[in-house]
């Protein structure tokens, strides 16, 4: 029980950790964009001293953190909180989100992944102390060239309670899909809006198997960007969001690239905004190029060399065929077709970006998946995770296309 404590400890500090970007973040959801920049604070400072050879410790990584949290502390705006008018749809989400937590502590819920790749490389890198690429060499397996941030963060818990806390892995998914959650309610200020991603996500979630894999720290990174493009009006504010999840989305998993570049197509071709543009992308190009760099120099490509694999356009049948299976979520594709109506009745130019968005990171999903002759047990083993994003766009692009009144939100750049 203790290591499942210091082990939950922490997930629940992140949020301290991120407290350095309150500065830049809508009052409205501070917490949430603090938990997701405390994730990618903490990868980026265990990935920074592997590189300068200093070996993780409790010591230095809490001094490490303390200092950054209390810089954070310190600079920390003064500014009111907007209030929310809560809403009896509110239990509704509430409900939701406890029938994921029920799910997970039955184990109906875990991901099998974490005990065959994502649990045992974090332990391994825990007890090489850093980011070893020697470690992955000895061990081949399908994510040894995976983005970094998910497997540091099990390896930063375990660093917490010394014995890996599986528990505590799996239970992290309830706790990010919180902050993913309030900020689609406090940004877009739609209490049944939110309990409809809340029910679709839990249910989704019931039959993907997302808790201990990359997907709930993931789907925190793209509510983020996706939510910002359309629910936050200055765009100073709006910028810098976007920039910090997409950098946290590429470093989390190799959809999270794909996202990332769904998100700067859109806003440079649909939005027409190519300054924006390439200042979001520029922070996620250079992870990328960084995470490439270790990749090649230690010779761990695996999966971005599917990249040079022929296309096999006879499996395109076929890919699409099980992906509608997948996405059929055993509810006819309502998950899907809920938000696409909810966008055609609305307004649905408000819902532009993410709509392209969604389409984007679908055909980048059958792009990867046609690299195969039979990639029938591909899809049916990882897809129903991987299509949670562009279902989460739609969601997301329910909600602007059918809320058409809302207020600027404020925001500590406009509260100067």
């Amino acid at each position: 029980m203790t290591t499942e404590i210091l082990g939950l400890l922490a997930y629940l500090i992140l949020p301290l950790v991120g407290m350095i970007v309150w500065r830049w973040t809508p009052v409205s959801a501070r917490w949430s964009v603090a938990t997701a920049a405390g994730a990618l604070i903490v990868a980026l400072l265990m990935s920074a001293l592997s590189v300068i050879g200093i070996e993780w410790s409790r010591a230095v990584l809490f001094t490490l953190l303390a200092i950054v949290i209390g810089f954070g502390v310190y600079k920390r705006p003064r500014a009111t909180v907007e209030r929310i008018q809560w809403h009896v749809a509110d239990i509704g989400t509430a409900v939701a989100w406890l029938m994921t937590l029920y799910g997970v502590v039955t184990a109906r819920s875990s991901c099998g992944d974490l005990a065959f790749t994502w649990g045992p490389k974090a332990i391994r890198w825990f007890r090489a102390g850093g980011l070893d690429p020697d470690v992955l060499k000895t061990w081949p397996q399908l994510t040894v060239d995976y983005p970094p941030l998910q497997t540091l963060l099990l390896s930063f818990s375990n660093l917490f309670s010394h014995q890996f806390p599986w528990w505590a892995a799996v239970l992290a998914g309830p706790l990010f899909m919180i902050p993913t959650l309030l900020v689609i309610r406090v940004w877009s200020r739609d209490a049944i809006g939110t309990m409809l991603v809340a029910a679709t996500l839990a249910y989704a979630f019931a039959l993907a198997y997302p808790h201990g894999c990359a997907e709930p720290p993931l789907l925190l990174f793209e509510t983020i960007a996706i939510a910002a493009l359309v629910f936050i009006d200055d765009r100073r504010t709006q910028t810098f969001l976007l920039a910090m999840s997409l950098a946290g989305a590429v470093y989390t998993k190799l959809e999270g690239t794909t996202f990332a570049i769904a998100v700067f197509l859109t806003i440079l071709i649909m939005l027409r905004r190519p300054k924006q543009a390439f200042i979001v992308i520029t922070p996620a190009a250079l992870l990328f190029a960084a995470w490439m760099a270790f990749v090649f120099r230690n010779g761990l490509y695996y999966m971005y060399s599917g990249a040079t694999l022929p296309i096999y356009w006879s499996a395109l049948p076929v890919t699409l065929k099980t992906l509608l299976k997948v996405a059929k979520f055993e509810l006819w594709w309502l998950p899907y077709l809920v938000p696409i109506v909810l966008i055609a009745i609305g307004n649905w130019r408000r819902a532009l970006a993410p709509v392209s968005i969604a389409l984007l990171t679908t055909g980048a999903t059958v792009y990867f998946y046609v690299h195969y002759p039979d990639p029938v047990w591909w899809i049916e083993s990882s897809s129903p995770r991987v299509i949670l994003t562009p279902m989460l766009a739609l969601l997301i692009g329910a909600l602007s296309a059918s809320n058409t009144q809302r207020a600027p939100l404020a925001t500590n750049a406009q509260e100067g």
